[in-house]
């Protein structure tokens, strides 16, 4: 039997994961554990941790597992470790690939807009401003925007993540280099601002791209509605509509007013399914079905 073990079971990715892992259709057992688990050999380890514990399970596993998916940030912009969305680059995986890296959540639904336009057009720059949920920040942060008084209710926090040197975020730089990274386009534009909102669950993004030729909106929207778990809407879609949902959605696509060469639109998703857990568990599904 296929074995596939959750590690940091018990932590609020980790039990998403779980919850995710019951979709897959594959026979394989589910092992559950702890952070400070022994950890018994495995087909696929899920690593639900923090960056530093990562580090560590990614040098003790490798004699232990055939496959390791890392959900945290640690990884993510080494070279020598796909980041995966299934729908983009599942090719990046092949039979020798040991540890493979998933996006950020906000990077995820940036790039589920931009990857299926990616062979018709050029892009030139991209420029979004997310609305990121509370649940992002984890279930510390959950519980704080449920107390009375909460710095987040009815608030918007322009700062999510560390500070760095040169005035930016880590979330923001997450979205730079990510997005580079899943769509291999190492010298694309990337301005971005990250926003806290009092908004639960599902994360939103206020899109601008420019291309290098105008933009065919009918071809736009029939390329988004084409492509895996992507529908655009005529109608305005909200994170309120997409909780629980696994597709991402795109609406309110219009051409700019005066360069055909730039549109602009919304895209809103569950960032705890397709934003993680999800592609989590896409990533275990497609090393079932063909490499273990």
């Amino acid at each position: 039997m296929k074995t596939v073990g959750v590690i940091g079971a018990n932590g609020m990715v980790g039990r998403n994961m779980l919850a995710e892992l019951e979709k897959v259709k594959i026979p394989f057992q589910v092992k559950r554990f702890g952070r400070n688990d022994e950890i018994t050999p495995l087909d696929v380890a899920v690593l639900c941790t923090d960056n530093p514990v990562s580090r560590i399970l990614a040098g003790q596993l490798k004699d232990k597992v055939k496959f390791m998916v890392d959900m945290s940030s640690e990884f993510r912009l080494d070279p020598a470790v796909p980041l995966v969305i299934p729908e983009i680059n599942a090719n990046a995986i092949t039979a020798q690939t040991q540890l493979i890296a998933s996006p950020n959540c906000t990077t995820t639904g940036l790039v589920m807009s931009l990857a299926p336009l990616q062979a018709h057009y050029r892009f030139e720059e991209v420029f979004f401003c997310s609305y990121q949920a509370i649940s992002g920040g984890g279930k510390q942060l959950l519980d704080e925007f449920n107390k009375a008084g909460s710095y987040y209710a009815k608030n918007c926090v322009p700062m999510i993540g560390s500070l760095q040197a040169n005035g930016h975020t880590s979330e923001e730089l997450k979205g730079v280099y990510e997005s580079r990274k899943i769509l291999s386009i190492p010298d694309l534009k990337v301005y971005c601002h990250t926003v806290r909102v009092p908004v639960e669950v599902s994360h939103s993004l206020g899109v601008t791209l420019k291309a290098d030729k105008p933009f065919d909106l009918k071809q736009v929207k029939s390329l988004w509605n084409q492509f895996p778990h992507l529908i655009y809407s005529e109608s305005v879609i909200t994170p309120k509509e997409v909780a629980g949902k696994e597709q991402t959605f795109i609406c309110r696509l219009r051409a700019d007013i005066d360069d055909p060469r730039i549109i602009h639109y919304f895209v809103t998703f569950d960032n705890l399914l397709k934003g993680a857990a999800m592609n989590g568990r896409q990533i275990v599904e497609l090393l079932l079905e063909k490499y273990v």
